[in-house]
């Protein structure tokens, strides 16, 4: 049977033990933590328009991607990926939640499985070297008379019967409640069972979580006017800060290179209000241990930041993400990540993500830019900075990276 013709989301799934000593699937290339994510009417009236998530972590790879074991490479046992889009984990109840939005394959609509928000990919044997990645991999939002007809919210592979969580009755509330700004992909391993069942078996254990995706665009929703209704479930503080970063580079660099970092901001820094910036580099590099190091030398004027990277002091061989964390004194801003790469590295492939930045050109001080790398002038989303609040760069400043 040629899986990648079968139906998969027709299937019926029931979950299967798999042995602890297998493997866990590994995440090599995570989904950009930003996107503006669009309707199904954008896409719609725009059929070019591809919207498909992008990676940004690993500059081998230009949209998510996985590492599977040997264990489920044998392409005569037909396993498949499964894809799930869902809530990140709900501060009360500790579970996660199938998240409403669609998620879809926009080149072959037999892998997606639309009422359970999730994507079957059979493992075939040009998943060279266990690698398989998700080009064609698109989240698509709902508008708030969507969400209404949603329902209750069904716990994300819970093996009784039923278990789901009550929506709150104004729409507003859901999407605090549940952080619906914010989303996961879930990865797991299934495998088909070639009978006259139709049956997927999904291993549970083998599932892993990637990084937040958050969505850009949450306050466009066409939210009702019904009143807030008291909760029992947490409230949600507002946001620390509304000075949100515009733009970085670079965003990768050696070891001890000590690389010039500059950061744009939608707004000032507003030193006098706010308090001198703090800058520190911080990383977990093993269980418990974490390395921090402040940046002692850093400028700010007014909406730019600049400093250098300081020197990552141990040996490293593969990329090495590390948080960068900036705060004021009255207000903690937008975590960001700078990747420190083995000194041993081609340095073409080191500067592969400043030179798609450089390709970034200003559409207009008050429009987003967008980075010219559509692939046969298709109308695309994909590689975009977003910010639609109509941020203003002082030219001075745009002008000292030129």
């Amino acid at each position: 049977m040629n899986l990648d013709n079968a139906f998969l989301s027709n299937a019926d799934v029931i979950h299967g033990e798999t042995s602890s000593k297998h493997e866990a699937l590994e995440i090599i290339a995570q989904p950009c933590p930003k996107s503006k994510l669009r309707y199904r009417s954008d896409y719609n009236s725009n059929e070019k328009r591809r919207g498909v998530l992008q990676s940004q972590n690993n500059p081998n790879y230009r949209s998510p991607a996985i590492r599977i074991p040997k264990t489920y490479l044998d392409v005569t046992e037909h396993y498949v990926i499964r894809v799930c889009l869902v809530t990140v984990e709900h501060e009360k109840t500790k579970l996660r939640y199938i998240h409403p939005y669609d998620l879809e394959d926009i080149e072959n609509d037999t892998y997606n499985d639309r009422p359970n928000k999730a994507v079957w990919y059979p493992i075939q044997g040009n998943d060279i070297d266990g690698i398989k990645s998700f080009p064609n991999l698109r989240i698509v939002k709902k508008k708030a008379d969507d969400l209404k007809k949603h329902g209750d919210f069904r716990v994300f592979d819970s093996q009784t019967a039923g278990d789901f969580t009550p929506q709150l009755t104004c729409i507003r509330d859901t999407i605090k409640e549940f952080n619906l700004d914010k989303a996961q992909l879930a990865f797991t391993v299934g495998k088909k069972v070639i009978d006259t069942t139709n049956t997927t078996i999904v291993y549970a254990l083998t599932t892993i979580f990637s990084n937040e995706i958050i969505d850009t665009t949450s306050k466009e929703l066409d939210f009702d006017n019904t009143p807030t209704e008291s909760k029992t479930l947490r409230s949600h503080p507002p946001k620390l800060s509304e000075c949100l970063m515009y733009k970085y580079a670079p965003r990768q660099g050696h070891r001890n290179s000590k690389d010039e970092v500059l950061i744009f901001y939608t707004n000032g820094l507003q030193l006098k209000t706010y308090g001198e910036l703090e800058v520190i580099f911080e990383c977990e590099i093993s269980d418990g241990k974490w390395w921090s190091e402040p940046v002692l030398d850093l400028e700010v004027k007014n909406q730019m930041v600049s400093f250098r990277t300081p020197i990552f002091p141990y040996v490293i061989n593969d990329i090495t993400p590390v948080n960068i964390i900036l705060r004021q004194k009255k207000r903690t801003l937008e975590q960001l990540i700078f990747n420190y790469i083995p000194s041993s590295q081609c340095p073409n492939c080191s500067q592969r993500t400043m030179e798609q930045m450089n390709l970034c050109e200003e559409t207009s001080l008050n429009k987003r830019r967008r980075c010219d790398m559509n692939i046969n002038d298709e109308t695309t989303d994909d590689m975009t900075l977003i910010f639609d609040n109509n941020p203003v760069i002082q030219q001075s400043n745009l002008e000292s990276v030129s």
